[in-house]
């Protein structure tokens, strides 16, 4: 993937799909990337929602269960993902932060022995993990990102950190704690971070070569 003019593209110069959302504001120069959850259905339902004027909720990317990436914001503008938010002596961070949404239902409560989402959807145990919240202390169900979802998320997140020069990844429930609780315990943080600034610096690396 690159980016072009605030865009994402494929490396054939494919743009990625970019159903525009309505729901932005003024100039954004990003040095920080939000992760959330949907606590959605599908990817469909989430994109139809963060398009809807009346939502007024957006993000400047989608990642599907099945790693599809969707772009809905430019990365030179505000999108409304965070609310009110605050890290580390700054508040409303809409005015600092990327945002990724990834396509999953959010907590599940056990309803007759069922991991069921806020919208009637059951999830079988095995897809499921259980687990308080680092802010919580009620026991929940947390649905499992799929490794597909999880690998496209981490390209995603380092390609962004290189172009923008990002200096910090924090989840939604890290900068709204108690209010919001995404993007989970079954999010793995600790290393989806480590990770993505590993393959950052490979690519500032990669572009500091010279050439052959």
């Amino acid at each position: 993937m690159k980016i072009n003019n605030f865009r994402l593209f494929q490396d054939d110069d494919t743009p990625i799909p970019f159903p525009p959302s309505p729901n932005i504001g003024g100039t954004l120069a990003p040095d920080m990337l939000i992760i959330h959850f949907t606590v959605g259905a599908n990817e469909a339902g989430a994109i139809a929602w963060m398009t809807n004027p009346a939502s007024q909720v957006s993000s400047h990317l989608l990642v599907g269960k099945e790693g599809a990436i969707t772009q809905l914001v430019p990365f030179n503008r505000i999108a409304y993902h965070a609310g009110t938010s605050a890290w580390k002596g700054r508040t409303a961070l809409n005015r600092y932060a990327i945002g990724i949404e990834l396509d999953n239902p959010g907590q599940l409560k056990c309803v007759s022995s069922q991991w069921t989402a806020s919208f009637k959807q059951v999830y079988p145990d095995e897809g499921v993990l259980v687990a308080k919240h680092k802010f919580g202390a009620t026991t929940y169900g947390w649905p499992k990102f799929p490794d597909v979802q999880l690998e496209s998320a981490t390209a995603l997140a380092a390609l962004l950190l290189q172009t923008y020069k990002l200096t910090e990844i924090v989840g939604h429930d890290d900068v709204a704690p108690r209010r919001k609780w995404d993007p989970g315990p079954a999010f793995p943080m600790d290393d989806f971070r480590a990770e993505v600034f590993r393959r950052a610096a490979e690519l500032n690396g990669a572009d500091q070569k010279p050439a052959p």
